[in-house]
């Protein structure tokens, strides 16, 4: 592990950040200075998580987890809803959502923490899991440790959220949402939809002792399920990918010509995904995403404004890993201090690579009858942003499908400030962010806290007066 990281440090001199963010390769370097800072930074005590550590999965697999309790809870602990937030990739850290999105700390490029002036966890408990296993600070010894599709991804959630709930009953009755970012649009419905079905399967064998249940104050099964929120995600790619070329002539990126190109290379993504040749549609979806990005020149298709990728400094380092590479920062977190962090890791997407193409439209759509669902994008992402998102939404087979399309959307303000624009019709709530790109929460934090809160407050009949 030492020659490891000293060959990443030797290495730092000459590469620069090569970190795109979420959906792409990624790797990281530690520079120089940062190799000596390595052991001067102590972890400040009203930073710590409430809790954190690791879920077992088996012998050679455990997920590292992040738990904050809620600041300034409404009501009691016992009725405060828990958040638990997924990254996307596959193979992104969920500690990006922590410490550079929306978690009550932020790394800042100087390695230094700075407070967070509106977390997520103002109100509500938020839980970060590094999925799956082989992520950030999740241990996958092996392999086949790593799952290759959403069943195995999400069946080792819900053994994680067993765990969770396990360790803290009180828990238990407390409203829960689970909220992830860009793959996450598939990580999301595929854990909703395996807890769906635990809650049917357990029904029929608790039916009999459910009046007794109840009067004991619990539920059929051992947590709840109130809602999902998808930012930015990429949920049916077959319909997604045909966007792309559209989205970036609106902004000028690419001309007429250059358009008809990447429809081109979309409609051979289509012909491989119709083909069920998944491995080739994810390789062919990359390089069109790709093409574009070297074409437009841009540092990164997931905000057309950036001059350097997310968590990058302006001199393209990026200061993530340095951070939470810091052996002081590992014991802080509870996380083991051989395990080498990196935003996200290329195993992982590289072992999942034949799931990329695969759509959870379908289990959306079986999700909606029963469970509300929050889809919101920044306005300046081009790979998985509005009209991506809004395109696959309105092919969605749900009884509530016409009349949403057929009912305007509302101007969202927050203060005298327009935030963005609303649309909800019964389960269904789209929400566009105004003035921010793929990381919503990094790029408009006052603005996501809000409309989380609003959200979940208007699904829980608790929005305040």
């Amino acid at each position: 592990m030492t020659n490891k990281i000293s060959t990443l440090v030797a290495l730092a001199a000459i590469v620069p950040c090569l970190l795109a963010a979420e959906g792409f390769l990624a790797t990281f370097f530690l520079s120089d200075q940062h190799a000596v800072d390595k052991e001067s930074f102590t972890f400040p005590e009203h930073g710590l998580p409430t809790n954190s550590g690791y879920f077992p999965l088996t012998k050679s697999a455990r997920m590292f987890y992040a738990y904050y309790e809620a600041i300034e809870p409404v009501s009691s602990l016992s009725q405060t809803p828990i958040i638990l937030w997924l990254q996307g990739g596959p193979g992104c850290s969920s500690m990006i959502g922590n410490f550079y999105e929306f978690g009550p700390w932020r790394t800042s490029a100087d390695l230094q923490l700075q407070r967070n002036e509106a977390p997520w966890n103002h109100r509500f408990g938020v839980l970060f899991v590094d999925n799956p296993v082989g992520s950030g600070f999740s241990i996958a010894e092996n392999d086949e440790d790593v799952p290759t599709n959403q069943d195995q991804a999400a069946s080792h959630l819900y053994s994680a959220l067993l765990s969770f709930f396990e360790s803290h009953q009180s828990f238990r009755q407390r409203p829960f949402f689970i909220a992830g970012e860009s793959y996450a649009g598939k990580y999301v419905p595929a854990l909703g939809h395996h807890i769906m079905k635990r809650m049917e399967e357990s029904a029929p064998l608790l039916r009999r002792e459910l009046r007794d249940l109840e009067l004991k104050g619990l539920k059929r099964t051992p947590f709840r399920l109130d809602g999902l929120i998808i930012g930015n995600g990429l949920t049916d790619p077959k319909i997604q990918v045909q966007t792309h070329a559209a989205t970036a002539y609106s902004f000028g990126l690419i001309d007429k010509q250059q358009r008809a190109h990447v429809n081109e290379l979309a409609e051979g993504v289509v012909k491989l995904i119709e083909k069920e040749d998944w491995l080739a549609a994810y390789k062919a979806r990359t390089n069109l995403v790709d093409w574009i990005q070297n074409a437009s020149a841009l540092a990164t298709v997931l905000d057309v404004r950036r001059s350097v990728p997310y968590h990058c400094g302006e001199d393209g380092t990026e200061f993530l890993a340095p951070f939470l590479n810091r052996n002081s920062v590992k014991a802080a977190l509870n996380a083991e201090q051989n395990a080498v962090w990196m935003p996200c890791n290329p195993r992982v997407r590289k072992i999942m690579a034949n799931d990329t193409m695969k759509s959870v439209k379908w289990m959306v759509e079986e999700l909606l009858p029963i469970f509300p669902v929050l889809l919101y994008q920044g306005q300046y992402d081009i790979k998985d942003g509005v009209v991506s998102s809004e395109e696959w939404m309105r092919t969605l087979t749900w009884e509530g499908s016409d009349n949403f399309f057929s009912t305007e959307r509302t101007i969202w303000r927050v203060g005298n400030a327009i935030a963005g624009y609303w649309h909800s019709f019964k389960t269904l709530t789209h929400v566009v962010v105004l003035g921010a790109g793929h990381q919503v929460p990094a790029d408009q934090g006052l603005n996501s806290q809000r409309m989380i809160e609003r959200w979940i407050e208007s699904v829980l009949g608790t929005a305040q007066s």
